[in-house]
Formats: structure tokens, sequence, C-alpha cells
């Protein structure tokens, strides 16, 4: 009977198979506000519609909806003819610092166009996005059930939600300009990316204008990968602090409470709790593949810029190709230890309402609480609650403490073979004096 009163309550859904009514729409427009200025720069540089999330619910196909979906399909083109030609690129399979340095941006170019095709299909299929900000509005009524005055919370929420969009947004900016600028550096004066514009080499008279054109492809590419990797960060911060606040609200619930208190609030706490747990299971539905793409891409590039500053001198002496190793190894690692550090927040926030329910006193509970709680404990305790890479696993502290110690270890190899290769040559320079 509990299951099946469990099956029609209104705060549940399924974001595979639900259809999305106007209504629904209409309601997800709070959280769609507060996310206006990262999902409007994504408009313009080609990776979003945010007018067609806003418009869901008229159905119709306009002249701006019809230039968006131009406007995206050109840019992911422009991005494959540009990740193919890189191949021209590889003019020697020499294993060395040129050779590394071209599978490093080849891999990055394969992640900016993935980016714009996981976004693509994101807007051009927007079910089960439009799903994830309707499931937002939908805890929010279910709160106001129970507790009449959270309007004032439900506005701190949006105002925190729009202080995180809006300094991401800013990083993103910075980022992706910051390495625009830094390609264009190494483009003109490193040695190890001279191939980068092949078929067109420098000493080609046309290389100023193929140059010229591709500093603004390189523009959208450093946007597409700072930008899906602020959305991914945005969108987990604000499940953290919306986690956070059920936290806060839970623990002066239980705190200092008496049984019979505490068993009048416990199933409506359950059941926002899984509101939040089905809002967090849209959102991943959502990222999956973007947060999977930039685990694996991210670790990627991180060990072969470390690799190619630990073992080649040639990297180190000359000025282009270090201080570009060092601006993309400072941005990798940060957009991967903050993704990391995120998805991680979700995951704890999610399974805190635990150590509440421990400390409940056991004296006086009725049978039907101690049913209630063990449900509650059961979702708590059971499968890992959180962001996920593909589906395949949850991003918590066992995964940042196995990346982290994945590169440590690296890293630790790599100066021990550098210390053992470079002795035989001190020892016999040595012997020579």
């Amino acid at each position: 009977m509990d299951s099946m009163e469990t099956s029609k309550l209104p705060w549940q859904s399924s974001t595979a198979t639900e259809k999305i009514t106007p209504d629904d729409v209409k309601r997800s427009r709070g959280l769609l506000s507060a996310l206006r200025p990262l999902l409007i720069s994504m408009s313009l540089m080609g990776l979003f519609d945010f007018w067609k999330i806003l418009e869901y619910e008229e159905g119709k196909t306009g002249n701006r909806r019809r230039f968006f979906k131009f406007y995206q399909i050109t840019i992911i083109c422009i991005l494959f003819v540009n990740f193919v030609r890189f191949f021209l690129a590889y003019g020697s399979f020499e294993f060395g610092p040129k050779l590394l340095s071209s599978i490093l941006l080849h891999a990055w170019l394969l992640l900016c166009l993935s980016y714009a095709i996981t976004c693509f299909k994101m807007v051009k299929h927007p079910t089960k996005l439009v799903s994830f900000f309707n499931l937002w509005k939908k805890y929010w009524d279910l709160v106001k059930c129970v507790q009449i005055d959270c309007s004032v919370e439900q506005s701190c929420s949006l105002r925190q939600i729009r202080k995180y969009t809006s300094v991401c947004t800013l990083i993103g900016w910075s980022v992706a300009i910051g390495n625009a600028g830094f390609c264009s550096y190494a483009l003109i004066t490193a040695t190890a990316f001279e191939n980068m514009l092949e078929p067109f080499p420098r000493s080609h008279k046309l290389f100023p204008v193929v140059a010229g054109i591709y500093h603004v492809i390189i523009l959208y590419l450093s946007c597409a990968w700072a930008f899906t990797s602020v959305l991914i960060i945005v969108l987990a911060l604000s499940l953290y602090y919306e986690f956070k606040q059920f936290v806060q609200r839970m623990e002066k619930i239980t705190q200092n409470k008496s049984i019979s208190e505490v068993q009048e609030n416990i199933e409506d706490l359950r059941k926002q709790h899984t509101a939040l747990c089905n809002m967090l299971d849209a959102a991943d539905d959502v990222l999956k593949h973007q947060i999977g793409l930039c685990l694996v891409v991210h670790i990627f590039i991180t060990l072969i810029l470390i690799y190619n500053m630990c073992w080649y001198e040639v990297v180190r002496t000359d000025p282009g190709q270090l201080v570009s190793h060092i601006f993309w190894l400072s941005g990798s690692s940060t957009i991967l230890v903050a993704l990391m550090a995120a998805c991680c927040l979700v995951n704890i926030q999610a399974h805190e309402p635990a150590k509440f329910i421990y400390n409940l006193s056991m004296k006086e509970m009725t049978a039907e609480f101690a049913v209630q709680i063990n449900v509650f404990l059961h979702r708590l305790n059971g499968s890992p609650i959180g962001l996920t890479a593909w589906s395949l696993f949850v991003i918590d502290n066992q995964v940042v403490v196995s990346v982290a110690g994945m590169l440590a270890t690296y890293f630790v190899v790599l100066l021990q073979f550098q210390q053992s290769s470079s002795a035989p040559n001190n020892s016999g320079n040595a012997t020579i004096v």
C-alpha cells in the first residue's frame, strides 16, 4: 500500500519517460533565470539556445530557433573539420616533445568537439534538461506544503545560485580569453607547435591570414572548453546548496526535539530528500557524458604536460613552450579539481542526514516511526548518491583520492626515471675531471 501511494506522489518524476507540459516549463523559469548569464554566454558562442528552453512551451519553430540551430551545427562542423585537419600536424611519429604536444592538442580538440556535440544534443532534445528545472520547482512546492514561510529560503537559494553563476561565468570568460591568447602565443613562438596550422606552415605566404582566422576558431574552442566545464560546476554547486539547505532544515527539526515532534516531520523530510535525489538524477542524465569526458581528457592532458615538463629540457628552456605548458597545466588541473570538489560536495551533503537520524533517541519510538526511519536510512546508506561519469561511478571522495594518488605516483616515477637516466652522465663527467 505504501509503495502504491508513493508512486503517485507529485514530486516523483521519471526523466526518461516524463512528458513536459507548458505548466511544467513555467515552473522551471526561476532556476533558469538564475542561470541566465552562463546560458546566454553559451548561446552567443553556439553552444546553447537559451530562448528555446525559455519558450519551450510554445512549440513553435521561429527564425530565432532556426538561426541558433544552424549556428550550433555550423560551429560543430568547423570544430570537426579542424579536428580532422589536425592529423596533418603529425609530421613525424618520432617519440618526443613535438609528438606529445600534438597528441595533447588533439585530445583537447576532441574534448571541445565532444562538448559542442553533447551541448547540441542537450538543446535539441531538451526533455531531460527541462525536467531538471521542473523538478527543482516541484521540490520547493513540496517544501511549501509543510513550511508556509519558505519563500525567503527559496529566494536565498536563487540568490546563491545566481552568485555562483555570475562568478563562474566571469571566470569562464577569463579562462576562454586567456587560453585563446596563450594558444595564439604558442602558435607563433613555440617550436613544438609550429605544425599547428598544417598544411599552412609558418613559411607559407597565406600563414598570416590563416592564423588570423584560426585565432577566431581558437576562441570558440576555448569557450566550448571553459563554459561546458563551468556549466557542470555551477549545476553541481547548485545541487550542493539545495542539499545543504535541506540538511540545515533537518537539523533544526531533529535537534533537541521530542520523538513525537520529530515523528510528525520525518516523513515530510524523507519526501523532500527523495525529491532532491530525483532532481540530482535528472541533472546526472544531462551531465554524465560531459563529466566523464572532462575527467578522462583532463587527466590525460595533465599527465602529458607533467611528462613533457619533467622529461624534456627543450620544453623548460623554450619560453613559448614553458609558458604554454604552465598555463595549460594550471587550467587543466584547476578544472579537474573544481569539478571533483563540486561533485564531492554534492555526494557528502546528500548523505549528511544520516548522522541526525543516528542521533535520535530510541525511547518511546513507535513501530510506524521505526519503519519510516528504516526506509530513510536504507536510502541514505544504500548506493552512493551523486553525479556520475557515464553512469559508471559516482564522483565521491574515493575517486578524488584515487586520481590524486595516481597523479602523485606518476610524478614520483617520472622524477626517479629522470634521476636514474642522468646519473651515468654525472658520474662519467666526474671521472674525466
